[in-house]
């Protein structure tokens, strides 16, 4: 066979032991459950492939709204294999959640549905019409239980019947961007998928290592299906699963299984390491044996230094030293930078007020382990080194508006340019002109405009903010157009189109990122409560309630501070759009005068991290 051209061509092209414990459920104990060996698993991607060619999918999208499971990752397989658009989404849940969901199947416009029966009959009672005109493709697991998995090999065959696919087909449309009502499909060709799943698989194998991996992440998310799933299949390791829903109840569970396996990679959000912390007791620790994890990527969401030196300080005792900060972005496949494993975690103590003039201006670089105190200075920012750029890529920060390159030091955006940028947006042409420019700054593109801000310093890449309004929380991406249009209707008193929803709190130096909210109220409320304090009071302390009520339950988060003001108190545009940045900036200057109720503080309430 030539060499490998995709991730199908690979699988097959480079040998494996057919018996290897390919992908692995773990179970409520943490342990394995359920096993897809190497051999087994190929053989039901080449089955599956073929029923979506003979079913004529070859070229268009193919929905898989699935769990965590041996299911998704035959399904995801399939798709690459048979030269289909693998579209992966969360499934709804049976209560509700299927607004996101609806979305992407109306933008997407999948020809078929790939889904366990279970799946489906959930789909249909949550959303009766959304499938209406899908053909479906019930799935059913040949997994076995975990102590029936030592039969015969059985040897794949690649079916001659089923062409592979080229390297400029797109393979996956990865939704996480834009809104959740018009949100906007990441367009990634099987060899971007291919480049940077190579560049994960060197990162893995550089020290000879052997070792699995654990994933609770999603697999619709980049990190748990580019970052851990295909790296684990390229490395030719076992690739254990656990729910998300599992981690969120009780992060332990992720430690032990990390323990039981001895997997050797796994990762998250900086969120998950301080619950790690913050939720394990010395008893659950002292269980522990994390000595065989030597890469837990650390990434999705802004890093802050004090959870680095929280999470090696509870766990380094228990062998863990591994910590890898990172960077990366769905429109770069997943990685951008990521730490050398010989070189220390360092972050930079930088002077703050030279942030603010678009310098990285470094006082002392702090190297981390667990015996790290990490302390910041009022007038200094810590900001944690993201490791410098995968091989073969390239990262130029520049002038967001002249676009000219700047030099290591000085803030900018982050550009990039290599296998990895995805070939754009799909059907979305103005966001693809705008973000994927064929020429930047004079330099032959594609280039990706990421939209964050950074600089180089010695080497390693530094993220410093986003220019962008996006929130990320919890490892999440959170937009606040989609909590304001919940917010207005939470209570009467608020008005449509004047709600404020932000980012609060010190991000970079250690504190989890927050969510504050302006409101504005309507005239004739106003007026009411000019007239009657205690109505007021008690009004604006209801409407608080349901503002947080509404913000926990739809989207999953907490506020951190409500503010609300009287008619005309949010700055705007000319146009009358809300000014969010402006807003913060008014509020955190003191210059946004709250409704007086006769208490101290007026209506400004909580300002704790989320």
């Amino acid at each position: 066979m030539p060499m490998a051209r995709t991730i199908p061509e690979l699988l097959f092209a480079d040998p494996a032991p057919s018996t290897l414990h390919a992908v692995t459920k773990l179970g409520r104990d943490d342990r394995p459950e359920f096993v897809l060996r190497r051999g087994e698993l190929l053989g039901e991607v080449e089955k599956t492939a073929r029923l979506l060619r003979e079913r004529g999918f070859a070229g268009r999208p193919v929905l898989i709204p699935e769990k965590n499971g041996i299911e998704y990752v035959v399904g995801f397989l399939a798709c690459l294999r048979a030269g289909c658009m693998a579209v992966t989404a969360h499934p709804p849940r049976a209560g509700g959640g299927g607004e996101r969901l609806a979305a992407i199947v109306g933008n997407s416009r999948p020809a078929a549905v790939f889904a366990t029966p279970s799946i489906m009959e959930t789909i249909d009672r949550v959303a009766p019409d959304l499938l209406k005109g899908v053909e479906r493709i019930e799935y059913h697991s040949p997994a076995v239980p975990a102590e029936e998995a030592d039969g015969p090999p059985v040897e794949p065959v690649p079916d001659e019947s089923v062409p592979w696919p080229e390297p400029d087909q797109i393979g996956l449309l990865q939704y996480t961007s834009g809104s959740t009502r018009d949100p906007a499909p990441v367009a990634l060709t099987q060899g971007n998928l291919l480049a940077n799943g190579l560049a994960m698989r060197d990162l893995f194998t550089r020290e000879g290592r052997t070792g699995g991996t654990v994933c609770w992440m999603p697999l619709y998310h980049d990190m748990g299906l580019i970052g851990l799933m295909i790296s684990s299949l390229l490395v030719k390791i076992p690739f254990h699963l656990m729910e998300p829903e599992a981690f969120a109840m009780r992060p332990v569970r992720w430690l032990r299984a990390m323990s039981n396996t001895g997997a050797a990679y796994s990762g998250g959000p900086c969120f998950a390491y301080d619950l790690c912390v913050s939720r394990t007791t010395e008893e659950d620790r002292a269980e522990l044996d994390l000595s065989a994890w030597r890469f837990a990527f650390n990434g999705a969401e802004p890093i802050r230094p004090g959870s680095l030196a929280r999470f090696q300080a509870a766990f380094g005792p228990r062998g863990f030293q591994g910590m890898m900060p990172c960077y990366g972005l769905a429109e770069h496949t997943l990685l951008v930078s990521v730490r050398r494993e010989d070189e220390p975690i360092r972050y930079r103590v930088a002077v703050r007020s030279a942030l603010d003039e678009g310098r990285l201006e470094v006082r002392r670089t702090i190297e981390v382990d667990e015996q790290t105190e990490v302390r910041i200075e009022e007038d200094e920012i810590g900001v944690v080194a993201c490791g410098p750029g995968i091989p073969g890529h390239e990262i130029a920060i520049r002038d967001p508006e002249s676009a000219r390159r700047l030099p290591d030091g000085e803030i900018g955006e982050i550009t990039l340019r290599g296998p990895s940028v995805a070939s754009g947006y799909h059907e979305r042409a103005d966001l693809t002109d705008s973000t994927f420019p064929s020429r930047h700054g004079g330099d032959e593109g594609p280039w990706l405009r990421t939209g964050d801000l950074g600089t180089m310093f010695e080497g390693d890449l530094h993220v410093l903010g986003r220019l962008k309004d996006l929130l990320i929380v919890d490892g999440r991406n959170v937009h606040p157009a989609d909590v304001e249009a919940s917010l207005e209707s939470a209570h009467p008193a608020v008005i449509g189109g004047r709600v404020a929803v932000f980012a609060t709190g010190d991000v970079l130096a250690g504190e989890a990122e927050a969510i504050g909210v302006v409101v504005e109220i309507g005239r004739d409320i106003h007026r009411q409560w000019r007239r009657d304090p205690g109505a007021a009071a008690a009004g604006i302390v209801e409407m608080e309630e349901r503002l947080r009520s509404q913000a926990s339950a739809i989207h999953g988060i907490r506020l951190a501070g409500i503010t609300v003001v009287s008619p005309g108190g949010i700055p705007r545009t000319t146009s009358g759009k809300i000014r969010r940045a402006a807003t913060r900036t008014a509020l955190e200057a003191g210059e946004l005068e709250p409704i007086d109720t006769g208490n101290e503080n007026g209506n400004q309430t909580g300002n704790e991290s989320c």
